[in-house]
């Protein structure tokens, strides 16, 4: 494994995470403090969102056809730019709500390109026998950034005037990009054959692209999707991913007001446990099972959640609470680290930014139906059945990995794939 540059992608990446947090939880204050208009702070946070299901199936064929650390130095600098000319926008007396919108969706732009684009360019730095550790760093750089981001926000905006708060998100950018201009650039080999979106021949023996083809290119992540069958169970654990973590601070809160009639210190201690354990598990665990065969390893990580969200359902205090959201997290991140892993090695390098996008567009749609089913579940039934339904999915999806046997292979003695 080159140490030093994953350090830097790493480092690089939670430099962006860090600032993204920060600007998350900043973002809706100041826009409240400046505006006194909820609308106003919903329009904009939803336009930063917009841009991941209008551009993700294009840059993710942008990311299979160009250089992708050269895409993710372009996403920041363009983050940083925007991200600056937002802070002036909101140093105005009257903001414009027009401009506010057009900003934040442009930022949004760039969180795409970057998360595709540094989806795929990991495997070019580290060997498949490395990819579930790189993989886990990553993850607890995430969740370093997402315990550490909200406090630096709600620090700044008391201590700084408001627009100022946000110029450290685009600082973030800046410096992220830095780092990554010092990693080694990973082009990326076209994918040819029947579907994979490669040029065709003529009969002249010169490559035929044409426009009809290259809107199939924009899709090959879909095919690829549908014709592979390690490709649908991986998928099959990602949805339950993704419901469960949409839908799991409803539960965790619901269930300590409603239930365990926990003040405010205590619902936001047991969630901080979610912090904790996933930064545990990706510290401490990954190293010690990477040798393992993926699909049992990621079918008894959805089974750990499965059976964590039950224990949830049974809390009878704040300590229960408290362990339950702790195992929820880490087993939440293993399966997380796991899941990328195994995508990363089995997926063809030329076609991997494309079926990033493909799965993020699905999941993204699956995450807000979680979210809003877990709504209605939490409303008819309560936050105890909420818990119990969520830990039945669970082992529901667990099953196929444990018994599939073509996901019984290790990750490690692949070979690293060319990119």
């Amino acid at each position: 494994m080159r140490t030093a540059q994953l350090r830097r992608f790493v480092a690089a990446r939670t430099l962006s995470l860090l600032g993204d947090r920060a600007a998350e939880a900043a973002l809706p204050i100041v826009l409240l403090l400046v505006t006194d208009d909820p609308l106003v702070a919903g329009l904009v946070t939803a336009a930063n969102i917009l841009p991941t299901l209008l551009l993700s199936l294009p840059v993710g064929h942008l990311a299979d056809t160009r250089e992708r650390r050269r895409l993710m130095v372009v996403a920041d600098v363009w983050r940083a730019a925007w991200g600056l000319a937002l802070v002036w926008a909101l140093a105005a007396p009257e903001p414009s709500v027009a401009l506010l919108v057009g900003l934040t969706f442009l930022m949004g732009c760039g969180d795409v390109l970057f998360s595709v684009s540094a989806h795929a360019y990991l495997p070019a730095l580290v060997p498949s026998a490395r990819i579930m550790r790189a993989n886990a760093a990553v993850e607890a750089g995430d969740a370093a950034a997402t315990l550490t981001g909200p406090a630096l926000a709600g620090f700044l905006v008391a201590r700084l005037p408001h627009p100022v708060a946000l110029a450290v998100n685009a600082g973030s950018f800046a410096a992220s990009a830095a780092l990554l201009a010092r990693l080694p650039a990973a082009p990326v080999r076209p994918a040819v054959g029947p579907g994979l979106g490669g040029p065709t021949e003529t009969r002249a023996g010169h490559a035929e692209t044409t426009p009809a083809r290259r809107r199939r290119d924009v899709f090959a992540g879909f095919r690829l999707l549908a014709t592979e069958r390690l490709q649908r169970v991986l998928q099959l654990a990602y949805l339950y991913l993704h419901v469960s973590a949409g839908a799991a601070v409803l539960v965790v809160v619901a269930l300590s007001v409603q239930a365990l009639h926990l003040g405010p210190a205590r619902v936001g201690l047991v969630l901080s446990a979610a912090g904790v354990g996933g930064l545990l598990v990706t510290l401490v665990v990954v190293r010690f099972v990477e040798h393992l065969p993926w699909g049992p390893l990621l079918g008894v990580a959805l089974g750990g959640l499965a059976a964590s969200f039950l224990w949830l359902s049974v809390a009878r205090g704040f300590a229960d609470a408290f362990c339950a959201v702790l195992c929820v997290d880490a087993c939440s991140a293993f399966a997380f680290v796991t899941a990328g892993s195994a995508r990363q090695v089995l997926t063809p390098a030329a076609l991997l930014g494309r079926l990033t996008a493909a799965t993020g567009l699905v999941n993204a749609a699956v995450r807000a139906a979680g979210v809003l089913g877990c709504g209605a579940v939490l409303a008819w039934l309560g936050p105890r059945p909420a818990a119990v339904a969520l830990g039945a999915v669970g082992l529901a999806c667990a099953v196929p990995l444990l018994l599939a046997r073509s996901a019984r292979d290790s990750l490690a003695p692949r070979r690293e794939r060319a990119m």
